[in-house]
Parts: structure tokens; sequence; C-alpha cells
């Protein structure tokens, strides 16, 4: 119940200050500056919203719903951070890490090379069980994975940042329009359910409680993606003439992402547990098929005519995912590695960032023609790491957050203090609990 206070509470603090903020925007100011909260949101919206939350509704209704909200709200000062940092301070948030010391920026680099490839592998797999259904074909998974990530390197060689850009916004309005008219009618929706009850959470339950912290290590996306926000904004930065943009509108774009992810979180849920929960069907763990069962759902509360926009919007949803992931991972180890490796401070961040991008590239493909057994499992293995990376991670954040890079006018309400105490502490607590049920009952 305390949780449940603190999310009310920060809610009340963040929804006036963003009203406030839309009201005395110029719209065209906006606008200009408006990008790196949508790539972010294009690269959450994935894994955790389209394939976790719809199989947290599939599988226990409702019950999980508490359970995204407060993944949501806890993780919030640990992104935000990456905005912030940058607009204080004109520079990367690795830079936060270094200032630190050398063993926050080496956990930061460890973590990311380490993760990297399985969380594109994972990312790309799920894009790769849509393209099947658009192209009619069987095709072995890592070889219809290897075209998406060689048209993914094209579009960045050919555009980088600026067609990254542009695409997310379009990307993200299409699928968040399409899955609120389906959660929508799946309201009058004549599902047949079972007589018997369905499924109920239990925290007691080993499968149930790997099950959650697969959700939630996710939702909404690995912390990592606190210094992609930082370096997105650089990269904005750049194409503005060199104009990073005022606090209030750089927080609004990371609000207009970061919460708008959040409901379209909750959507899926509901079309999870209006549409497949109690009805003895489950989703496959065949990214094809499970693909097509992921359009079913829409199909079924919309009418078989959506069926192509659906498909559509979901395969991009997912490819803008793996483009993003893709992008970002080399983008910010190349940054970790000159200052994790000294010299390598003399090799240009563009060369560097194309030397992980083939790493990237060449270890997911890897990962998915020799290792891949299931999507399902590929999926929980990745979003479980990355929950138990988290909690370092968290806390780190925290530092650069309330720590010395940060003028006291510019840190949040001491409100996002508790907070953030908060989620480091329940972070590290369910971790612990999690390998403790895992490894020693």
């Amino acid at each position: 119940m305390g949780a449940f206070f603190i999310s009310l509470l920060v809610c009340h603090e963040l929804w006036p200050s963003v009203t406030l903020q839309i009201m005395s925007l110029s719209k065209l100011s906006f606008l200009k500056f408006l990008g790196p909260g949508l790539m972010y949101a294009g690269a959450a919206v994935g894994v955790s919203h389209l394939v976790q939350s719809t199989r947290a509704g599939a599988n226990y209704g409702w019950e999980l719903l508490f359970i995204v909200i407060f993944a949501n709200v806890i993780k919030y000062p640990f992104f935000e951070i990456g905005t912030r940092y940058t607009i204080v301070t004109g520079k990367s948030l690795l830079d936060g890490y270094e200032n630190l010391g050398r063993l926050p920026i080496w956990i930061f680099f460890i973590i990311s090379t380490g993760t990297m490839c399985v969380i594109v592998s994972t990312v790309t797999l799920v894009t790769s069980g849509l393209f099947s259904i658009i192209l009619g074909l069987s095709i072995t998974p890592w070889i219809l994975c290897s075209i998406i990530l060689l048209f993914c390197f094209a579009l960045l060689s050919i555009g980088k940042f600026s067609a990254l850009d542009v695409l997310m916004k379009w990307i993200v309005i299409g699928l968040t329009i399409a899955t609120i008219l389906a959660v929508v009618f799946s309201f009058f929706a004549d599902v047949v359910k079972l007589e018997t009850p369905g499924k109920s959470f239990s925290i007691s339950d080993a499968a149930d409680v790997s099950f959650l912290i697969a959700l939630m290590g996710w939702m909404p996306i690995p912390i990592e993606a606190a210094v992609w926000q930082s370096d997105w904004t650089l990269a904005k930065k750049e194409q503005n003439g060199g104009e990073l943009p005022p606090m209030k509108w750089a927080m609004l774009d990371f609000n207009i992402g970061y919460w708008g992810t959040t409901i379209l979180a909750v959507f899926f849920l509901a079309l999870g547990a209006n549409m497949m929960y109690n009805t003895g069907n489950e989703f496959s763990g065949n990214a094809a098929t499970f693909a097509g069962e992921l359009i079913h759902l829409y199909t079924s509360s919309l009418g078989s005519w959506s069926y192509p926009i659906i498909l559509v919007a979901a395969f991009f949803t997912m490819f803008s995912t793996t483009l993003t992931c893709f992008d970002a991972y080399p983008r910010v180890v190349s940054n970790s590695s000159r200052r994790v490796f000294p010299r390598l401070a003399t090799v240009s961040l563009e060369k560097l960032y194309w030397i992980w991008i083939i790493v990237v590239g060449v270890g997911s493909i890897c990962i998915l023609a020799f290792f891949l057994t299931s999507m399902k499992s590929l999926v929980d293995f990745a979003t479980t790491v990355s929950f138990l990376n988290a909690p370092i991670l968290a806390l780190i954040h925290h530092l650069i957050l309330f720590g010395k890079d940060i003028p006291k006018e510019h840190r949040p309400h001491p409100l996002m203090n508790l907070l953030s105490w908060f989620g480091i502490i329940f972070l590290f607590g369910f971790s612990i609990y999690f390998l403790q049920m895992r490894f020693f009952n």
C-alpha cells in the first residue's frame, strides 16, 4: 500500500507540471525539439509491450495491472536523469558515470557489452515473426533476422539519426491509435471463456515469480536506456545547430514518451486480458506463430478488415525497436569503451560506432543461429538479466541525479529522492528474493 501511495504522490507532482508545460509552449518551438522522447517510446514499445504485457494479461487477466504501473513509476527517476543531466551539463550521462569514478563506467561497459547481443537478437526475433507473416513465407529465423539487421545497417548508414528520428514519430503515433481502438472494441467482443476460474498469480510460486521478474525487467525498457536518451538528446542538439532545448521542453518531450508508453503497456495488458485470458489458449513460443496470435487479438476485436493495418503497424513498431536498439548500443558502447580504454581516445567515435555495430549484428545472428530454442525462453532470459542488472544501475543513476554534477536548483522535487530510494530498495530486495527462490529452494 505504501508503494501505491508513493505512486499517487509522484503522479500528482508530475501531471500538473506536464499540463502547464503543454499550455505554455509555442507549438513550432516545441516541435523543433521533439524527438528523443519519441525515440525512447519507439524503443520501449516493443518486447515489453507487445510480448510481455500482452502475455501478462493473457496469463493472469487483470491481476498484474498494478505491477505494470508500479514498475514504470518506481523506475521513473532512473530514466529521467538521462534528459535532466544532459540539459543541465550539456554532456552525456556517461560523463556522470565517469565523474563517480572508474568503477561505475566499468559496470556500465560490462553490462552493455554483456547484454547488447542478447537484447538485439531478442527484439529482432519478434520482428522476424511479423515479417514472415507479411512475406507469407516460412524462413529460418536467423536468416530472416539477418536480413532485417542488414536493412537496419543500411538505413543507419544512409539516414543516420535524422531518418531514425522521423521514422519514430509516425510509428509510435500509428500503433498507439490502433491499440487504443482494439482495446476499446475488445470490451464488447464476443469471447468464449472457460467455466473454470482462470489462473491466479502467486508470489510463492516460482514460475509466477519468474514471469513477474521477466515482465518488470523491460518494463518499460532496460535502465541503461537512460544513457541512450542522453545521447539522443545530444544528437538532436547537433541537428538543431548546437542548441539544447530549455529544461521544461526537454522534460515534456521525455514525459510524453515515458508516460505514453506506460499507458500503452496497460492497453496491451487489457488486450490480452479481454481477448485471451481463461479461454484455454496460450501464446506459442515460436516467433511467427506468436506474431499471428497477436494479430488475431486485434482482428478479433476490430474485425478482419483491420488485419493488414494491424500487421503493418505491429511490424513497424517492432522494427522501430530493433532499429533503435541496433543504433543505441553501438552508440553508447563506443562512447564508454573510449572511457574504459584510454588508448581508444585517438579513434573517432564514428569509427568505433561502426565497429561496434558490426559486433552487435554478428553476435546477435550467432545467438539466433546456434542457441535459439524458443522465442519465449529467449525473451524471458533477456528480460530477467535486465531486471537483475537494474538495481546496480539504479543506484548509480541516483548518485548522479542527487550528486555534485547537478546543482540543487536543477534537481527534481524531494519526493523524487524518496521514490528513487524506494525503487532501489525494492529492486535489490526483489532480486535477492528471486535468486533465493530460483537457486536455494
